[in-house]
């Protein structure tokens, strides 16, 4: 029987070991705080191809802008759709398991210790920083509670055997938790950046003054309805004196079955939320509402003509034709103009800007408002009204982001700006009439910053109340 089991017991062990020293070896990688850092180098290398690389944009555009080679490349790899590939949600993924890892392995020790609170028995080991004598007069006990109240904070007072007093502190108690709560804190943005990817929504809407939409439209160009109607009331821009605009703002109504119930008003960097969607202000233009009406002039004749947007006219005096390109409603913070093509013959057409408020601008040479050729071109109503690109956003997970950076916070105070510090004053009289004291403490950080408290504190203890150091007697 004995012979028999022999075999049977070193085929197990022989299986079981490697397989238990291969599940060390990963799980000591997987908590590595290497493999941290490379998934974190490799998010920031996506980061940044993802602010070269134009995501989302039809295949011409990326064989126009690298080349047919490099631009084939990063479509048919993924780099145009980056932020939905493998290549950063993988890394992402990864590092969920890392720190969750590192959480599991670290934390329930940490919470053990800061548990624990600071007994004689754990100071009683602490390294000896000095010694300091007092006299029995000076009250040594309040003076080193006082001091060290002063100093470190509030102490806790023990007495133990002999007539000795100790005196025990501990700074950053629950230092231990920062770098935890910093790991937490990551894996709740990392959750919730997959909570908002996976079901989110994202998506555009356009809407010119005066008009309604039901829907939005999806990176997709997927038509995305709406629980609710909205309605784009006016749309102003306000610009500095140089002409470049200050705010965006859009008044909104909100309208349920065609019955309003309520307005808002959506600017840059104050979105509007309504029925669980967050509208962002993204960007405006301006669209044309009619025919332009110009007043043309040639020498002292003139006639006055109507010219419909991306419509070619001819010139009363059938000398040339011309075309409206592009309505602006405040160019340069001139005011309302309007691009136009003139074409004369076979010559290429002559392209400028017509300014309703400044038709002298005309004759300014070097200006986009120069008016080559014989004509003259004045705009004497240009219909227009603006538009507003809305950016409509679902995102599920923002309160998983907002609580990791909140407990960001803590988690950064914890571990780097709390040093870890414990202390103890021994107390106990002597045969000569005095007091002698012992100070005890260690600090694993900081250690420039503890010797000096250190020699702060005993500076302070030998003084004693009169103010004139004591020396053991002889």
């Amino acid at each position: 029987m004995s012979g028999s089991s022999r075999p049977i017991s070193f085929i197990g062990s022989s299986v079981s070991k490697p397989l238990f020293n291969l599940s060390s070896r990963l799980w000591g990688s997987l908590t590595s705080i290497r493999l941290t850092l490379l998934l974190l180098l490799v998010l920031v290398l996506m980061a940044v191809l993802g602010t070269l690389v134009p995501q989302g944009e039809p295949l011409p555009n990326y064989l126009a802008r690298f080349g047919p080679r490099w631009g084939l490349f990063i479509w048919r790899v993924g780099l145009t759709r980056l932020y939905e590939s493998p290549w950063l949600l993988l890394p992402m993924g990864v590092l969920a398991l890392n720190l969750s890892a590192c959480v599991l392995r670290g934390l329930p020790r940490a919470i053990q210790r800061v548990s624990r609170p600071f007994s004689w028995e754990a100071a009683r080991n602490l390294p000896e920083r000095g010694r300091f004598y007092l006299a029995a007069r000076q009250d040594p006990e309040a003076l080193v509670s006082r001091v060290l109240r002063q100093e470190l904070g509030r102490p806790e007072q023990i007495t133990l055997e002999g007539r000795q007093v100790a005196f025990l502190l501990e700074r950053g108690r629950f230092r231990p938790l920062g770098p935890y709560l910093i790991h937490l804190s990551l894996l709740l943005i990392l959750i919730g950046g997959l909570v908002g990817k996976l079901w989110g929504l994202e998506g555009r809407l356009w809407l010119a003054e005066g008009e309604t939409a039901r829907a939005f439209l999806l990176p997709d160009n997927r038509e995305q309805p709406l629980d609710f109607a909205v309605r784009l009331d006016k749309f102003q821009v306000n610009y500095y004196e140089q002409g470049i605009p200050a705010e965006f703002r859009a008044d909104l109504t909100i309208l349920r079955n065609g019955t309003e119930v309520s307005k808002a008003v959506c600017r840059v960097n104050e979105p509007v939320t309504v029925g669980g969607l967050t509208f962002y202000q993204s960007s405006y233009g301006t669209q044309p509402d009619g025919p332009v009406k110009f007043r043309v002039c040639q020498g002292q004749d003139c006639h006055a003509m109507e010219v419909p947007v991306r419509q070619s006219v001819t010139l009363p005096d059938g000398q040339a034709q011309i075309m409206v390109v592009r309505v602006d409603g405040n160019l340069q913070g001139l005011g309302p103009a309007v691009q136009v093509a003139v074409k004369s013959g076979p010559e290429h057409p002559r392209i400028f800007w017509v300014s309703q408020n400044h038709p002298e601008l005309a004759d300014r040479g070097g200006s986009p408002f120069f008016q080559p050729g014989p004509h003259r071109f004045q705009a004497e109503a240009i219909p227009f009204k603006f538009y507003s690109v809305f950016q409509v956003r679902r995102d599920p997970g923002v309160w998983w982001v907002y609580s990791g950076f909140l407990l960001f916070l803590p988690g950064f105070f914890l571990a780097f700006l709390v040093p870890a510090q414990r202390w103890a004053v021994v107390l106990q009289p002597t045969t000569e009439g005095f007091w002698e004291g012992r100070l005890l403490g260690a600090s694993p950080r900081a250690r420039e910053a503890f010797a000096a408290k250190t020699a702060r504190l005993l500076t302070r203890l030998n003084e004693g109340d009169n103010g004139l150091t004591l020396r053991k007697p002889a």
